[in-house]
């Protein structure tokens, strides 16, 4: 309970904090705008109004920052800038479970973080519980997706234990890629492993044996664990159908007929207890508010309990929130700092051809003294043009001193500094 509350504390703590403020401002507007209702029906509208409107909008903020984080990672992924990825898919899965409550917006929030960070777990081996979690979360969300299938089943073919979650996972893969021959390959050996024995594990061993080149390699191990099967009995009780008799028939019917007449005698009888307890609910309220109308000092005692309540709620949904921030930025202080590979945008360029081949020739030289070099294809002039551009820099300053440096050796003519 504690953890749910620390996820979503920021959300309420906020939504709360605007909305109580906000009421005192409308409600008042509201009821001189509407003087037939009761006042407090419009205040509890307007109040469960303010409410939805603040979540949908803290939603739709939540969902665009949670989207332009996944954005940033994937561009520093394919960086190789692993590190940098990671935090800002932290950042993404923390902020999702702080703010995403509503189903129209978490549902498919969460298929998108869950599909990046997958790829990201399984193409770089990342030791994350967290992603881990959301790698099989957007597998039992997308079981069709092959790749991450694969990826998932290979990492967990290596793996010593397998958890119930996993154990669903890999039960939603067996159901939708039983007749894939590369998935079912690799399920087989951990379904063998398991010793599972249940409708979906028989279903995959019944497609192994249909195929020739598995059938010899699994068979005996699937006969040990769940026997053979007899087809010649399947067919023939496949092949038997009912008698019809006319007297089974009228029999059934009227099995029909009496379920049907104690299902509606039921919910009669429900529909009454519920009416009765409705109409019961409504005079208690009715009493109670009577009551605290001839009573001062009870209003009073519920005023000020309210306000103690909600005084107590804040304060709750404050701390838990600063003790939240303030142990994440704990933990990101512990974490082990990697050294970034800083990209080279600059490099310099010493020559430039009409044709390759002289391009190729002047590039072997190179090569053959130890220099770094490459041909890039460019446009100039209404001509094509063969560039020839020599190693890779993160600044100016540093690219011309290796420039200078070759001329004195006299390995190149002359040079100029150029972007990628």
């Amino acid at each position: 309970m504690i953890w749910i509350l620390r996820n979503i504390g920021i959300h309420l703590w906020i939504t709360t904090l605007i909305t109580i403020p906000l009421s005192f401002y409308i409600i008042p507007g509201f009821a001189r705008f509407f003087p037939g209702i009761n006042p407090i029906t419009t205040g509890l509208v307007t109040i469960m109004a303010i409410v939805v409107v603040i979540g949908f909008l803290m939603d739709g903020m939540a969902k665009k920052a949670v989207t332009g984080l996944l954005k940033e990672g994937q561009a520093w992924e394919r960086s190789g800038i692993h590190n940098k990825a990671e935090k800002n898919y932290i950042k993404a899965l923390r902020m999702y479970d702080t703010f995403l409550l509503w189903p129209f917006s978490a549902k498919k929030t969460a298929r998108i973080i869950s599909g990046s960070i997958a790829k990201f777990e399984l193409n770089f081996s990342i030791e994350n519980n967290n992603f881990k979690l959301g790698t099989m979360v957007y597998l039992k969300m997308n079981p069709a997706d092959e790749d991450i299938a694969k990826l998932w089943l290979e990492q967990l073919r290596r793996s010593s234990i397998v958890t119930s979650f996993e154990q669903e996972v890999l039960s939603a893969l067996a159901e939708k890629h039983y007749a894939n021959k590369q998935l079912s390959t690799l399920m087989i050996d951990i379904f063998l492993e398991l010793e599972r024995k249940d409708f979906i594990a028989k279903k995959l061993y019944q497609q192994i044996r249909k195929n020739p080149v598995f059938e010899k390699k699994y068979s005996k191990k699937i006969e040990d664990m769940i026997g053979r099967s007899d087809e010649s009995i399947q067919l023939k009780v496949s092949y038997i159908k009912p008698e019809k008799k006319f007297w089974k028939r009228i029999a059934l019917d009227k099995n029909i007929q009496t379920t049907v007449l104690r299902c509606v005698s039921y919910l009669k009888n429900s529909w009454t207890l519920i009416g009765s307890i409705l109409s019961f609910l409504i005079l208690s309220v009715g009493k109670v508010r009577r009551y605290v109308k001839e009573h001062e000092k009870t209003q009073f005692y519920l005023k000020a309990g309210f306000l103690s309540i909600i005084s107590v709620w804040l304060g709750f949904f404050m701390i838990s929130t600063m003790s939240h921030m303030f142990k994440s930025r704990a933990v990101e202080k512990e974490k082990i700092k990697i050294q970034i590979q800083v990209p080279k945008p600059l490099t310099i360029q010493v020559a430039a051809y009409l044709k390759q081949k002289h391009a190729d020739r002047y590039v072997d030289i190179l090569k053959k003294k130890g220099i770094d070099a490459i041909i890039k294809k460019v446009g100039g002039g209404g001509k094509t043009w063969f560039v020839v551009r020599v190693s890779e820099f993160i600044d100016k300053k540093s690219a011309t001193a290796y420039g200078q440096k070759l001329v004195q050796k006299k390995i190149i003519d002359d040079f100029f500094v150029n972007n990628k």
